[in-house]
């Protein structure tokens, strides 16, 4: 029987080395031939080497240990175990065997498989070793404003008192002190009292510029509470705590198992149930126990920490009054009590008593317990009656913690007010000034346009536009001209199930799409948007339009947002398999063999062998079939997905967007470097779970999952990554090397990933955008986090929201109703009941003129209105164009002056009988009105006001909408029109008709011009009258309710006119 238990054994442990290496080649292999294929093998092979070395290091630690301590164990104990033990064990019946050497060979194989697993587990953290290991030399440098000028005569700046007491400055720091792209670098001589709030800093040298009135001083940050600087929270704590919390768990298991045993070996109770083991026991679980508090107290300065990255009601981030002024120094006396109770373990071994450490532990127990209780009764006593005063200190700390963690610091984010004193005319709204502008004003809200682009240009089931993106070009003008752009990307699963689920059709047939279509923002034909990029047999082009596909490789996708599955293409075959396009007539396609430098080769049967593991025992890669010896296998084809696998410490934006480069089609995706261990900074998700119970409630912002952030609370905009769509080649340009210790730790970790942003190609440079994602967390931040003054915050005197609006079906009735045609008599109406569908102002891109700038802009833009507060009281904007990318401004409105604020305008315009009634009778009509986004343009130190209005037919799946109106708001007035031209014709009342009749009639009789201008205005005036009430009755007579509805709003408009020139 004995050998036929070691014959399974054998056998048993020989499958398990087979199938773990088997798992270890599936898993390693084709991504090894993966990443040489695109280029990055250098990082798979430093990211695999050291996830090897730590498990390695750390299985032989974690198994040197236990071994070790097996071997005491073994040496210290008697050949038996405790007879007591033995008896109460029923063995009737088992064979006779030793049962002390089976448990000590059982707690050897334990021993072994724990060791393998910890080091298994350890494997996880590699980014955290080599962090650490890259990190010399990083600071995280927070900006400083100085409070008054200095001049290259003195050594002398002041900050505010505020601002030194959270950046940690210190005697002997470096500094710099910017102005622009000027920079000096000095160190800090000394640190005294400036009077009036602040803070004079000597230097050791003059400065080496004229003014310094935006001059921001630059140094290492620290934490406020324990002066260390930021790197060390972010590099080296988590790898630190990490080897802590293995070394205590390890030794606590270790201590555990070891007095378990020496108990059933009955060397720890005497007779008299009494603690008396031997000497040499006695030794060895002392030495275990003082070791393991020992962890324990290293634990307990990482506890301590942790107190940077606690939150309550107040402060946001870090630790408040209470934290540090009791939870503190209750955790210092733990700290210093555990050391004195190890070495009280110690000393014990050698004296015969042992009662000193017993009471060691029940006063460390005791303190344990007591401390937990103090910092409540501090927060309750002492901190609830005096809040403002004693949390003002640590406000402070979270204020300048979270704008230098959030990039919303002085040197980045730029103030002023926006002074309101413009006004607006047709003239100048529609002058040569204002051209880029008005020519680039987005009418296209994405989902709508979606939905047209999928109706009339996905010609066949396979396509899909998965989004539409936002982007300008450089038109012959030199001004930027916004468009947008959506990819007709694969979707094969639109297919019937026949061909969707036929493996052939999906690995050979069905591999990329083809071509995309582009609209600018503004145009429109017959309510339907002009395309300047459409079809695909041929692709047509509008005249005007220059930016255009290479015939070689084209406009095919084989790398998107809906490529999920693999494919596998032929370069070597004469005629090829994949379907390319749909040709004009028939139902025949286009052929076409993939000639991009994508994809892994399958050159030899191990490949295939491999592969056909990897995607789930796909035998048909090693069957006889069409795969030959040039075949290529291309996957990871979702670019998210992509980018992901190459650098998986990297976040990205969900929103990556096509451009046109040289003839191809080029993916740009942003990629965030962040991290959640920056001290006093407010996490991200904190911030979105009160703008969430706010809104909508505690019971919604409890949907999202508690805990730490996954992004933690610092971002940077680290790098741009971009990805060809043809052969899915791969570069990461980085963005921030010098300001984001973050990105720079990672270039040195992998110094084959990041290309520098310089050499980017010029034409790519010019389509980088701001992040939407980075702007909303930004501005989130920014709505509470402007209030730099911690009483204003405290109190909350000035806070904002981003701005809401109506969007999509904001009046729909409920229930149907029969439709009546609107009364001429009657100027309001009863309207149905309607469902308001209220949401925040997405960030939006527009081309800006902004303020002192001679030439407009594209930038991201969102308002903000004061809390509870429906007017304007700021708007933000993030530049982004080059060289002034990323460059925050943010616009305030004055006090005294009154900025109608998004929903203010939604109500004007739903207030507004004409805009209501007809909005009420398309909504009764079969179809149902969609309500675009409201733009908020700056333009001429004014604001105007645009919003789109759709109407689609109420069947979703079919529905083509189409762009009937778009109203336009100015101060507290609106209107609209067929277009934005004539809707800035009715608002601002300006009649081209009129303008002639002027002009003639000064040509002729120059002497009696301005009262016959005004007769035959008033003639013109009369007979248009006439005319739109007559085209109005036409209207009702045939049921055409939008053209009545049109007609009587232009009737209203020029009776308006009418009555001001009669007067």
């Amino acid at each position: 029987m004995q050998p036929n238990l070691t014959r399974l054994i054998i056998v048993a442990v020989v499958l398990a080395v087979i199938i773990g290496v088997g798992a270890i080649f599936v898993k390693i292999y084709p991504d090894l031939l993966w990443f040489d294929m695109i280029g990055y093998l250098a990082i798979y092979k430093k990211v695999l080497l050291t996830k090897i070395g730590l498990g390695i290091a750390v299985s032989g630690f974690f198994l040197a240990v236990t071994l070790i301590n097996l071997y005491l164990l073994y040496r210290f104990t008697p050949p038996r175990l405790s007879p007591t033990l033995v008896e109460s064990i029923p063995l009737e019946g088992m064979p006779d065997f030793n049962l002390r050497k089976a448990v000590y060979v059982v707690l050897t194989l334990l021993a072994i498989g724990g060791s393998i697993v910890g080091g298994y587990a350890s494997t996880d953290y590699w980014e955290q070793f080599l962090r650490y290991s890259n990190a010399s030399n990083l600071f995280f440098q927070a900006a400083t404003s100085l409070d008054a000028p200095a001049n290259r005569d003195t050594t002398d700046v002041l900050i505010s008192e505020l601002e030194y007491s959270a950046k940690g400055l210190k005697v002997g720091d470096e500094v710099t002190i910017r102005e622009g792209d000027s920079s000096h670098t000095a160190q800090i001589r000394s640190i005294s009292p400036g009077g009036d709030g602040s803070v004079r800093i000597a230097l050791n040298q003059g400065l080496n510029f004229d003014a310094t009135e935006d001059a921001v001083l630059v140094a290492a940050a620290r934490d406020p509470i324990f002066n260390k600087n930021v790197s060390y929270y972010v590099f080296r704590m988590p790898l630190e705590r990490l080897i802590c919390g293995y070394l205590f768990g390890l030794f606590m298991l270790v201590t555990l198992f070891t007095g378990v045993l020496y108990f059933f070996h009955g060397l720890l109770i005497n007779e008299d149930n009494r603690f008396a083991p031997p000497q040499r026991v006695k030794t060895h679980l002392f030495i275990l126990i003082g070791l393991t508090l020992l962890f324990r107290a290293w634990n307990y300065q990482f506890v301590m920490y942790d107190l940077l990255y606690t939150t309550n009601d107040v402060v946001r981030g870090g630790g408040g009054y209470a934290a540090i002024q009791a939870r503190l120094p209750v955790l210092w006396i733990l700290l210093a009590l555990t050391v004195i109770c190890a070495l009280i373990f110690f000393i014990s071994i050698f004296l015969r008593r042992i009662s000193f450490a017993v009471g060691s532990v029940i006063v460390l127990i005791l303190v344990a317990f007591m401390g937990q209780a103090y910092p409540r009764i501090v927060q309750n006593l002492k901190v609830e009656p005096s809040k403002q005063e004693l949390e003002s200190k640590y406000i402070n700390y979270n204020i300048r913690a979270t704008l230098h963690a959030y990039d919303l610091e002085d040197g980045t984010v730029t103030e002023t007010e926006y002074p309101l004193t413009g006004e607006l005319s047709y003239d100048n709204i529609t002058g040569q000034e204002n051209a880029a502008v008005i020519d680039s004003i987005r009418l296209w809200d994405w989902r709508p346009l979606r939905r047209t682009f999928r109706q009339l240009q996905e010609l066949r089931s396979q396509y899909d536009f998965a989004d539409v993106d936002i982007d300008r070009y450089l038109m012959e003008s030199g001004d930027p001209r916004q468009v947008m752009l959506s990819g007709r990307e694969l979707n094969i699963n639109d297919l019937p199930p026949e061909v969707s689920r036929d493996w052939f059709k999906r690995t050979y047939v069905y591999t990329h799409g083809y071509g995309a279509v582009m609209s600018p923002v503004d145009e429109i034909l017959d309510g339907k948007p002009k395309m300047y990029i459409r079809d695909m047999d041929p692709i047509n082009y509008e005249p005007e339009w220059t930016y255009r596909f290479n015939d070689n490789p084209g406009p095919r996708i084989y790398y998107g947002e809906r490529t999920n599955h693999y494919v596998i293409v032929h370069p070597e075959r004469s005629e090829g398999l994949e379907f390319d396009y749909p040709e004009t007539f028939g139902q025949d396609f286009a052929k076409y063999s993939y000639q991009g430098v994508g994809g892994v080769d399958l050159s030899s049967f191990i490949r295939k062998f491999a592969y056909m593991l990897k995607f789930n025992n796909a035998l048909n890669f090693i069957l006889p079939g069409e795969i030959r010896p040039t075949s290529r296998v291309l996957y990871n084809r979702n670019i998210k997905e992509r980018v992901s696998q190459i650098a998986p410490f990297l976040k990205y934006d969900n929103d990556p967007y096509l451009v046109i480069h040289n003839g191809r089609l080029i993916w740009m995706i942003d990629a965030y470097t962040t991290t959640a261990r920056y001290p006093y900074s407010a996490p991200m998700q904190d911030t979105i779970r009160r703008t969430i119970a706010e809104r909508g409630g505690r019971r919604a912002a409890g949907r999202i999952i508690g805990g730490e952030s996954p992004w933690g609370n610092y971002i940077r905009n680290a790098a741009k990554v971009t990805i060809d769509a043809y052969d899915g080649s791969v570069n990461f340009y980085l963005m921030e090397q010098e300001q984001d210790p973050v990105a720079e730790c990672y270039r040195r970790i992998f110094p084959d990933l990041f290309k520098p942003f310089d050499a980017m190609p010029e034409n790519l440079k010019s389509h980088i955008r701001y992040p939407t994602t980075m702007f909303l967390i930004q501005s989130r931040m920014y709505q509470d986090y402007h209030m730099k003054d911690p009483i204003t915050f405290y109190a909350s005197e000035d806070q904002w929201q981003i701005g809401e609006e109506l969007y999509d079906n904001t009046e729909r009735p409920r229930p149907p109703q029969t439709p009546q045609p609107p009364s001429p008599f009657a100027r309001t109406q009863q309207l149905p009941e309607t469902i308001t569908n209220v949401q925040e102002v997405a960030p939006y891109y527009v081309v800006v003129k902004i303020p002192g700038e001679e030439r407009a802009e594209f930038v991201l833009m969102l308002p903000f209105t004061p809390k509870n507060k429906p007017n304007l009281t700021a708007w933000i904007a993030a530049r982004c164009d080059l060289p002034q990318y990323g460059q925050l401004l943010v616009y305030r409105f004055p006090k005294g002056k009154l900025a109608p604020g998004p929903m203010q305008v939604e109500n004007f315009i739903t207030q507004e009988p004409g805009i209501s009634q007809q909005i009420s009778l398309w909504n009764t009509q079969g179809s149902r009105v969609l309500r675009g986004n409201l733009l908020i343009i700056p333009m001429n130190e004014a604001i105007l006001y645009v919003e789109p209005i759709y109407i689609q037919a109420e069947n979703e799946e079919s529905a083509i909408p189409e762009l009937r109106r778009v109203v336009v708001g100015y101060k507290e007035n609106v209107a609209w029109g067929a277009s934005l031209d004539e809707a800035l014709i009715n608002m601002f009342g300006k009649r081209l008709e009129i303008a002639l009749v002027q002009d003639a009639v000064s040509a002729e009789a120059p002497e009696e011009g301005a009262s016959a201008a005004v007769s035959i205005s008033i003639s013109t005036l009369a007979k248009q009258a006439r005319d739109q009430f007559e085209a109005a009755q036409e209207a009702q007579r045939t049921g055409n309710w939008a053209e009545y509805g049109r007609y009587l709003n232009l009737l209203e408009a020029t009776l308006n006119q009418l009555e001001a020139d009669a007067r």
